[in-house]
């Protein structure tokens, strides 16, 4: 099965479960820009971003026969891997680090709603990362990549395949997906030792003429 076709089964997979956000046109950047800068509006989904998407199309192709799920996260694939857990009836865990922002952990717990442990422990996202590794090991339990997986990308790839449906017709140009650099982990910035974002990430799709 190709890539496209990965793609599209997912989409059939998450198909209300995951909301289809708004891709909107920003005007102000597109004056300062002098292109067409979209916004595709993941701030509204489930769990404030497009992780929801990934772990669902994971774990609903998943069969356990016991162990359960667990991940490690700084915060958004956890929220989207418990609200997962908890519409498939999984039981997880999740491992995030002491420096997740309350309001994140607070999140996990009430999208799991009691389906989902909440581990902290560890300073950055590559000790949290290394004792989910660990449990899955030990236990048995399903380890569920933030982004390291075929079938985490398939889901989240969904976002582009919104992308194009929403515009109506196939792009003439190409797409550049940015964030701001004071937004994006250390650990994307070449250090392995970041933990995690800042909560308000500010992502745009930017088109350019091809």
């Amino acid at each position: 099965m190709s890539f496209a076709d990965e793609v599209s089964a997912a989409a059939a997979r998450l198909g209300g479960v995951a909301r289809t956000t708004p891709l909107e046109v920003n005007q102000r950047l597109s004056e300062r820009t002098g292109a067409r800068v979209w916004f595709k509006r993941e701030d509204l989904q489930v769990g404030r971003s497009y992780k929801l998407r990934g772990a669902f199309n994971l774990l609903c192709q998943t069969e356990f026969a016991f162990g359960g799920a667990v991940c490690a996260s700084a915060g958004n694939h956890g929220q989207g891997m418990a609200y997962a857990c908890r519409r498939l009836g999984i039981e997880g865990r999740v491992h995030v680090p002491r420096t997740t922002p309350r309001q994140k952990r607070d999140r996990i717990s009430a999208l799991g709603q009691g389906m989902v442990q909440l581990i902290v422990d560890g300073d950055t996202y590559d000790d949290a990362a290394a004792l989910a590794k660990e449990y899955a090991l030990t236990t048995g339990a399903t380890l569920v990549p933030a982004f390291d997986d075929p079938r985490t990308v398939a889901g989240q790839g969904t976002v582009g395949l919104e992308i194009v449906q929403q515009l109506g017709a196939r792009p003439t140009w190409s797409w550049c997906l940015s964030v701001a650099a004071d937004c994006c982990p250390a650990s994307a910035r070449g250090s392995r030792s970041a933990s995690r974002a800042p909560a308000s990430s500010a992502w745009s799709l930017r088109a350019r003429p091809a």
